[in-house]
């Protein structure tokens, strides 16, 4: 767990909130929030039991309506225990993000929205040294991508983008891996998949088997003659990849390929057993 957290405002250092402690994920008061009552001048106090009054970690509770000013770069020093408790008690709060693309159950995300409104966030998390962790560990993504792109060959370059839905048989190889190289810097994690998943071969089976007609689409379903393969390209590869369906999938094959074919009757024999003969004595 990290020491600190910062709070970052995507309005600039000059915004300015201020919010009151919060409740708890289900609903409840934090337990060392307290409840408070005001006098005549209209000053508050906490509303303490006698086994709060003696309670070791009085001096840490914190009152319903205590004033938390949210500022850019603001501090919260983990351990600290009064600052611990503050941050709790507000780190639910609609106004802020548990980091800057963080999303809502939705998916829209909670500083930005989606097209048709804003999100309801203004302050983000950061934790220090977390983000350069992050840095760190895509930089070594992109780098193993490319080491893998890098050592392919021409025809397995165009495989993979094939896979990604790019066409590039016309194109220099200079080009091919030119855009391998791009698509790698944005999703190296799609690109290590290409080449180190175990579905890649089905993946292009598939994409061969549409592009010659052997699996056509009909009302909404893949089929391979009156074969239900599925509703969506994932249905389809978990059909492939169910070890009851390899017969048909040896067929597929055959039938996209057929330079390498299997030779595999694909209508089983069935031969009936030899009659016995009785010699007559």
């Amino acid at each position: 767990m990290a020491d600190k957290i910062i709070l970052r405002n995507v309005y600039g250092k000059m915004k300015e909130i201020h919010i009151q402690p919060g409740r708890q994920q289900n609903g409840n008061r934090w337990p060392f929030v307290k409840p408070v009552r005001y006098d005549s001048m209209g000053n508050s106090e906490m509303i303490l039991s006698t086994d709060e009054l003696n309670d070791p970690m009085r001096e840490y509770f914190i009152p319903e309506d205590m004033d938390i000013i949210l500022t850019d770069g603001k501090v919260f020093d983990l351990t600290n225990p009064l600052e611990k408790n503050v941050w709790e008690s507000i780190q639910y709060s609609d106004l802020i993000a548990p980091t800057r693309g963080s999303r809502d159950k939705n998916g829209n995300l909670y500083i930005d929205g989606n097209k048709y409104r804003y999100g309801t966030a203004e302050f983000y998390v950061e934790i220090p040294g977390e983000e350069s962790a992050r840095t760190v560990k895509k930089r070594q993504k992109i780098t193993e991508a490319w080491t893998l792109i890098g050592q392919d060959s021409e025809s397995g370059r165009l495989t993979k983008c094939k896979l990604l839905g790019k066409i590039m048989l016309n194109a220099p190889a200079t080009d091919v891996t030119d855009w391998l190289y791009n698509r790698a810097q944005d999703n190296p994690e799609e690109v290590i998949e290409l080449y180190k998943g175990s579905d890649a071969g089905l993946k292009l089976l598939q994409i061969d088997a549409k592009e010659r007609g052997i699996i056509v689409k009909k009302d909404g379903m893949y089929m391979y003659g009156e074969t239900i393969l599925g509703a969506t390209d994932s249905a389809v590869l978990l059909f492939f990849k169910d070890p009851q369906n390899q017969r048909i999938l040896q067929f597929i094959k055959d039938e996209t390929y057929p330079e390498y074919a299997s030779k595999v009757d694909p209508v089983p024999t069935i031969t009936e057993p030899a009659k016995k003969t009785t010699s007559k004595k």
